[in-house]
Formats: structure tokens, C-alpha cells, sequence
């Protein structure tokens, strides 16, 4: 199996409608640390200029953890056209984890007779299936996995729930708590693939703004043997972190698999 580094903007062709297939999704809370116990709004949404609301973002997937483990349900939920939202309900004490992922989402492409260009589709792999033409030929299937995050915290930082398993492109939280970003001190983060150190994984972060710059200021980074990449902060602020890979699976049914991985982050001054 062999597996390469993909763009973030490869991976959103591939995960996203062609209507917002340029767009980056995220995760915005009003409040990433709290002192007190809080009802957080949280906005889900996929745009081009990063945290500038576009496109709605289906509920369906979003889970929401307390440090303890325990799901939480999202309260007021609306899927609206420019964006989703959600509130939680922030009462025990530490870090809770807000998460997108669940079912991988599969692309078939394939060429019928008398036919220049090919036919592309996205489903699922039983609906794909059943809908290709008995008379098509050069099929050939992909899966892709996304997983999108942000995390919470009331008082102070823990570790937040372990997910209920380490399948696909994960962030490990080790050496730097997500909710403890800070300009002077580059943050360490570990990744995984199915509970693997990753080594060689593109890694980019973007500050907020975007839309008011002539630069996009996205800095890119690449894990080290174990898995790990070293980010420092220019300014402060929030920032998405992207994350994204490519695995070539040969000439079997699937013959390519997506990683993609998004992180809201707020950044303070010391």
C-alpha cells in the first residue's frame, strides 16, 4: 500500500459537494475556555475564506464529549443554508471534545460507450453500485474519511475523552493541550493512521483574516518519524489546522483511499 501527501484542497474536491468543493469546513464555538459553566454556541460550516460562514454543514454527524466521556446532546440544532449551528450545555469541569466523522463517503468514476469524458459520482458504495450502467466500463471507486474537530474547555485543561476507536487520521494529543496555545511557545502534536505514528504528513495552519489579506499567511509543516509536527504561532487569533493524505490501494475494488483532518484552534498572547 503506498501513501503520498494530499492538499487540503484535493481533499475537499473529493469530500465536498462541486458546489463548495474549494471550501475548508470548521467548527467555531463562541468560547474555547470558560471559567464558569456555560451554554456554548457552536457555528459548522465550509467556506473559502476560513471562518466566514458559506455553506451549511450537515448535524447528522457531530458528536459532542465531556471529559468524562459521556455524549452530550446538541441543543437548538439548525442546518441552515449559509450555516449550522448547535449549542452545548459546558458543566463538568475540563475538556470536551466536538467531532465530525462517522461513515466513509465513496466516489465512482466510469466511461460508457460513444462517451469523451467520464462519469463521476459520490454515495454510497451500495448505491454507487446499483446505479453504474451495465454497460460501463474503466470503474474504479474511492473512499474517503474526514474528520473535523474543535475542542472546550471549563477551568482547567485534562485530556479530553478518548474517541471510541483509532481508526483513520487522528490527532494525539501529548505534549501541547489544544485549549493552551500561546504565541511564545510552539505546540507539539502527534498524528496517527489506525493508531499508528504517521510520519511524512502534510500538516498547514491559517490564521483568521484571510478574507482581509493579500497573502493567504498558511505555513506548512511536515510530522517527523514519530508522527509529530512542532507549530509555532505568528500572531494571535484563531486558526484551522488541515490535514491530509492519499493512500494507493492497487488494482482491488477501492482503488484509492482520502484521509482529510480540520482543527479549529484559538491562539493567545502570553
Amino acid at each position: 500500500m503506498k501513501l503520498s501527501q494530499t492538499t487540503p484542497a484535493l481533499l475537499v474536491l473529493l469530500l465536498i459537494s462541486p458546489l463548495t468543493s474549494a471550501h475548508k469546513r470548521w467548527f467555531m464555538p463562541t468560547d474555547f475556555v470558560l471559567s464558569e459553566a456555560e451554554t456554548v454556541t457552536v457555528d459548522f460550516t465550509a467556506s473559502n475564506n476560513i471562518f466566514f460562514v458559506d455553506k451549511g454543514m450537515p448535524l447528522a454527524g457531530v458528536s459532542v464529549h465531556s471529559p468524562a466521556g459521556t455524549a452530550l446532546p446538541l441543543l437548538q440544532p439548525q442546518e441552515g443554508a449559509r450555516r449550522s449551528s448547535f449549542d452545548i450545555e459546558v458543566s463538568e469541569a475540563g475538556t470536551h471534545r466536538v467531532s465530525f466523522g462517522g461513515e466513509p463517503m465513496y466516489f465512482v468514476s466510469y466511461r460508457l460507450p460513444g462517451e469523451s469524458e467520464p462519469h463521476h459520482d459520490r454515495g454510497s458504495l451500495a448505491g454507487l453500485k446499483a446505479a453504474i450502467p451495465p454497460e460501463a466500463t474503466e470503474i474504479a471507486f474511492a473512499e474517503a474519511h474526514s474528520l473535523i474537530e474543535t475542542f472546550v474547555t471549563l477551568g482547567s485543561e485534562t485530556a479530553p475523552a478518548a474517541p471510541d476507536d483509532s481508526a483513520g487520521l487522528r490527532l494525539v494529543l501529548r505534549d501541547t493541550h489544544p485549549n493552551a496555545l500561546y504565541t511564545d511557545e510552539p505546540a507539539r502534536f502527534a498524528f496517527t493512521l489506525d493508531g499508528e505514528p504517521l510520519p511524512g504528513l502534510a500538516v498547514s495552519v491559517q490564521p483568521e483574516g484571510s478574507r482581509y489579506r493579500d497573502t493567504q499567511e498558511l505555513r506548512e509543516y511536515v510530522t517527523d518519524e514519530a508522527g509529530v509536527v512542532e507549530i509555532s504561532w505568528p500572531v494571535v487569533g484563531r486558526y484551522l489546522l488541515e490535514a491530509g493524505l492519499e493512500q494507493d490501494l492497487g488494482e482491488g475494488e477501492i482503488r484509492k483511499r482520502y484521509y482529510s483532518y480540520f482543527l479549529t484552534l484559538e491562539v493567545l498572547a502570553p
